[in-house]
């Protein structure tokens, strides 16, 4: 029996339209090594492996990795990506994820003479670019007491009025000897890269923390990316198999690379790709390497940045291909030598499933198809385009429509979505995002007993807006035209 109410009152019900969730599918998700050696113990233990860092700016990176994107070298590959990200595509945030322990990663340095200009010091042979983890000693003189050492480039400084600034200053004085440990990310692993978990610890580490991403942060990596270990087969593979599920209902797309080392001519990549069987409708392959100053950058990396900046041009709906655009590169590598490639070249890439650059008017990313072509020619499957456009669309209604959830399954319930998402699709096809979409609830698709278990099904479907990939113009010469001379 209803409670005796004797007045007016108001209640409130759910909106029957559902506003769609907000999804990037550009935010990149990175695999390599990091400087972390360089941060107080503290911001150390946070970007061990085993770590998501999120960064909107090279300032964030900076202070989370200890990375230097203007001064890094090649080994240091996430500050390359934190470089291509921000400065020249300038887009954030990124995902790193650093596989480098300063604990376990380190080379022993011996015996190595200093010498001195001044109160600075810096070393004759072994160590000149710096990525010193600690000293253990410098003859019997003290860090902090005696000198200061910069990680970065490895230059001591002395301290005034100390042991070892009286020490230097003796005409004649011994050889001032140093052991130390420097950082050794060569010694990291595409095992490593590929990670896995720990029972023992609990930790999982390199393309494990795939899945930790939206626990994490919320955020959904739009793509997977190693400048690095991106041109490994074995990480390429597995990067694609990771891209699928995470979670178990999200889904996004793998860049990687053909190495420039086993691939030096354009016309063997494809013989390569096949024989790698690196054949994933959700893997973009590139080759070959995009030099930018005096930084050789896998191309992957550019067209991570690439997707971003085109993304952003078009409100952040990932329809538009990144093929045909300016990529921020002087030079096009293969090996140690400039590879220049014709559009007779760069397409028989294309043919075989192979994203390129080539200088036409400028530097330009070349390439629609997924790695999935040419043995598969679904649309949904060889565009790259349509790929991230299904990911995206896809993570969007689980992110819109969690919330429905355990709705007690009813007309209201069914409309709302129809009716809202309908209205989604309106909004993309008006936006030519879409070349036309529609959803619906079917009743062949919902048996009475799926409905009675829990379980409802709608279908959407999309129209695609695939890039023009071939525009051809036919020419005809047309005599009655002369007939004007007689005008």
């Amino acid at each position: 029996m209803a409670e005796f109410f004797h007045g007016a009152k108001s209640r409130q019900v759910p909106t029957r339209l559902v506003p769609s969730a907000s999804v990037s599918a550009a935010i990149c998700m990175a695999f390599g090594c990091a400087p972390i050696h360089r941060l107080s113990p503290e911001a150390q233990n946070k970007a061990m492996p085993g770590s998501i860092i999120l960064a909107y700016t090279n300032a964030e990176a900076g202070e989370q990795l200890g990375i230097d994107s203007a001064a890094d070298n090649v080994k240091w590959d996430l500050s390359i990506v934190a470089f291509t990200q921000f400065n020249l595509y300038n887009f954030g945030p990124v995902l790193f994820v650093n596989l480098f322990n300063p604990k376990t990663h380190f080379k022993p340095i011996s015996g190595e003479e200093l010498k001195f200009t001044g109160s600075v010091g810096y070393f004759t042979a072994k160590l000149k670019n710096g990525d010193v983890i600690t000293f253990t000693s410098i003859n019997n003189f003290t860090e902090g007491t005696d000198f200061t050492v910069n990680k970065i480039t490895g230059v001591i400084s002395v301290i005034a009025d100390s042991a070892l600034e009286a020490k230097i200053q003796e005409t004649d004085h011994a050889p001032i000897l140093a052991d130390y440990t420097c950082a050794a990310p060569e010694m990291v692993t595409a095992n490593d890269c590929i990670g896995g978990y720990d029972v023992a610890t609990g930790i999982s580490t390199g393309l494990e923390l795939v899945e930790q991403a939206f626990p994490r942060f919320s955020l959904i990596p739009g793509s997977l990316v190693s400048a690095r270990f991106g041109e490994d087969v074995t990480v390429a593979a597995i990067m694609a198999a990771k891209t699928q599920n995470i979670n178990g209902v999200f889904n996004c797309v793998a860049f990687a690379d053909i190495s420039t080392d086993a691939v030096k001519l354009y016309s063997e990549a494809p013989a390569y790709k096949n024989a790698k069987s690196l054949i994933s409708e959700n893997l973009l392959l590139c080759w070959p390497k995009a030099l930018f100053g005096e930084r050789e950058i896998p191309l992957s990396v550019h067209v991570a940045g690439l997707v971003a900046q085109v993304d952003d041009a078009n409100g952040g709906t990932p329809f538009a291909s990144p093929s045909n655009k300016a990529v921020q590169m002087q030079a096009a590598m293969a090996g140690e030598k400039e590879t220049t490639l014709t559009l007779p070249q760069a397409n028989y890439l294309n043919a075989n499933g192979i994203t390129t650059a080539f200088n036409f008017n400028g530097w330009r990313l070349w390439g629609n198809r997924t790695a999935a072509y040419p043995g598969n020619t679904d649309p949904k499957d060889s565009f790259l385009a349509n790929r991230r456009m299904l990911a995206w669309y896809g993570n969007r209604l689980v992110l819109t429509y969690f919330q429905n959830v355990d709705s007690p399954i009813n007309n209201r319930l069914i409309q709302t979505i129809v009716n809202s998402e309908q209205m989604f699709l309106n909004s993309l096809v008006a936006s030519g995002a879409l070349t036309g979409g529609r959803i619906e609830f079917l009743q062949d698709d919902n048996s009475i007993l799926d409905v009675m278990d829990g379980m409802i099904k709608f279908r959407v479907f999309l129209g695609f807006a695939s890039p023009a990939e071939h525009i051809e113009f036919i020419l005809e010469y047309d005599p009655a035209y002369l007939e004007a001379l007689f005008a």
